[in-house]
Protein backbone atom coordinates (compact mmCIF):
# COMPACT_ATOMS: atom_id res chain seq x y z
CA UNK A 1 0.00 0.00 0.00
CA UNK A 2 0.92 3.74 -0.83
CA UNK A 3 1.40 5.45 2.03
CA UNK A 4 1.91 9.16 1.93
CA UNK A 5 3.52 11.61 4.70
CA UNK A 6 1.62 14.91 4.44
CA UNK A 7 2.84 17.94 6.44
CA UNK A 8 0.20 20.96 6.20
CA UNK A 9 0.22 23.53 8.78
CA UNK A 10 -3.64 24.26 8.56
CA UNK A 11 -5.41 21.90 10.08
CA UNK A 12 -8.43 22.69 8.31
CA UNK A 13 -6.79 21.57 5.01
CA UNK A 14 -4.30 18.86 6.57
CA UNK A 15 -7.68 16.82 7.73
CA UNK A 16 -9.35 17.17 4.38
CA UNK A 17 -6.39 16.27 2.10
CA UNK A 18 -5.83 13.36 4.75
CA UNK A 19 -9.71 12.32 4.39
CA UNK A 20 -9.09 12.31 0.52
CA UNK A 21 -5.73 10.22 0.99
CA UNK A 22 -7.49 7.52 2.89
CA UNK A 23 -10.57 7.25 1.17
CA UNK A 24 -8.30 6.93 -2.16
CA UNK A 25 -7.01 3.61 -0.17
CA UNK A 26 -3.95 5.29 1.07
CA UNK A 27 -1.98 5.28 4.18
CA UNK A 28 -1.56 8.55 5.89
CA UNK A 29 1.09 10.27 7.76
CA UNK A 30 0.67 13.58 8.76
CA UNK A 31 2.31 16.23 10.10
CA UNK A 32 1.95 20.21 10.94
CA UNK A 33 5.16 21.23 10.07
CA UNK A 34 8.55 20.55 8.67
CA UNK A 35 10.10 19.95 12.10
CA UNK A 36 7.28 17.34 12.90
CA UNK A 37 7.34 16.01 9.33
CA UNK A 38 11.49 15.27 10.16
CA UNK A 39 10.78 13.31 13.47
CA UNK A 40 8.05 11.41 11.16
CA UNK A 41 10.71 10.30 8.60
CA UNK A 42 13.37 9.77 11.70
CA UNK A 43 11.30 7.23 13.32
CA UNK A 44 9.33 5.80 10.71
CA UNK A 45 9.67 1.84 10.56
CA UNK A 46 9.11 1.99 6.81
CA UNK A 47 9.90 5.18 4.96
CA UNK A 48 6.72 6.53 2.88
CA UNK A 49 6.01 6.19 -0.76
CA UNK A 50 5.42 10.14 -1.35
CA UNK A 51 5.38 13.02 0.67
CA UNK A 52 3.68 16.34 0.00
CA UNK A 53 4.51 19.51 1.83
CA UNK A 54 2.75 22.82 1.90
CA UNK A 55 5.57 25.30 1.36
CA UNK A 56 4.59 28.36 3.84
CA UNK A 57 4.87 26.48 7.22
CA UNK A 58 6.15 28.39 10.31
CA UNK A 59 9.08 26.36 11.90
CA UNK A 60 10.79 24.41 8.31
CA UNK A 61 9.32 25.47 5.22
CA UNK A 62 8.72 23.07 2.40
CA UNK A 63 11.48 24.11 1.10
CA UNK A 64 13.37 23.18 3.90
CA UNK A 65 11.99 19.86 4.28
CA UNK A 66 12.89 18.93 1.19
CA UNK A 67 16.81 20.14 1.07
CA UNK A 68 16.54 17.79 4.37
CA UNK A 69 14.98 14.84 2.37
CA UNK A 70 17.23 15.22 -0.95
CA UNK A 71 20.92 15.88 1.36
CA UNK A 72 19.72 12.42 3.39
CA UNK A 73 20.91 9.68 1.67
CA UNK A 74 18.36 7.09 3.04
CA UNK A 75 15.72 9.72 1.83
CA UNK A 76 16.95 11.52 -1.45
CA UNK A 77 14.49 9.18 -3.17
CA UNK A 78 11.52 9.49 -1.95
CA UNK A 79 9.10 11.44 -4.76
CA UNK A 80 8.28 14.96 -3.14
CA UNK A 81 5.35 17.15 -3.95
CA UNK A 82 5.44 20.76 -3.16
CA UNK A 83 1.90 22.18 -2.62
CA UNK A 84 2.15 26.12 -2.55
CA UNK A 85 -0.58 29.16 -3.16
CA UNK A 86 2.05 30.98 -5.27
CA UNK A 87 1.56 30.23 -8.83
CA UNK A 88 3.91 32.15 -10.68
CA UNK A 89 5.88 29.95 -13.19
CA UNK A 90 9.12 30.91 -11.38
CA UNK A 91 7.74 29.17 -8.21
CA UNK A 92 6.91 26.00 -10.35
CA UNK A 93 10.46 26.31 -11.69
CA UNK A 94 12.33 27.42 -8.35
CA UNK A 95 10.60 24.35 -6.54
CA UNK A 96 11.82 21.71 -9.64
CA UNK A 97 15.00 23.10 -9.56
CA UNK A 98 15.41 22.34 -5.83
CA UNK A 99 14.62 18.73 -6.16
CA UNK A 100 10.46 18.72 -5.76
CA UNK A 101 8.88 15.73 -8.26
CA UNK A 102 5.97 17.59 -8.44
CA UNK A 103 3.72 21.45 -7.70
CA UNK A 104 0.49 21.87 -6.68
CA UNK A 105 -0.90 25.12 -7.01
CA UNK A 106 -3.56 25.88 -4.25
CA UNK A 107 -6.24 25.66 -4.31
CA UNK A 108 -6.76 22.68 -6.67
CA UNK A 109 -9.33 20.12 -7.42
CA UNK A 110 -9.30 16.88 -5.83
CA UNK A 111 -8.62 14.99 -9.36
CA UNK A 112 -5.64 16.94 -10.12
CA UNK A 113 -4.02 16.10 -6.39
CA UNK A 114 -5.21 12.37 -6.98
CA UNK A 115 -3.84 12.16 -10.26
CA UNK A 116 -0.46 13.88 -8.85
CA UNK A 117 -0.44 10.79 -6.24
CA UNK A 118 -0.91 8.35 -8.71
CA UNK A 119 2.57 8.64 -10.28
CA UNK A 120 3.28 6.60 -7.50
CA UNK A 121 0.84 3.96 -6.48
Amino acid sequence: MTTVLLLEDNIDMLTMLAQVLAWGGYDVLTGRGGNEGITLLREAEELPSVIVSDLSMPDLDGYAVLHYVRTTPEWAEIPFVIMSAHSSPDDRRDALQRGADEFLVKPFNLDDFKRVLHRWD
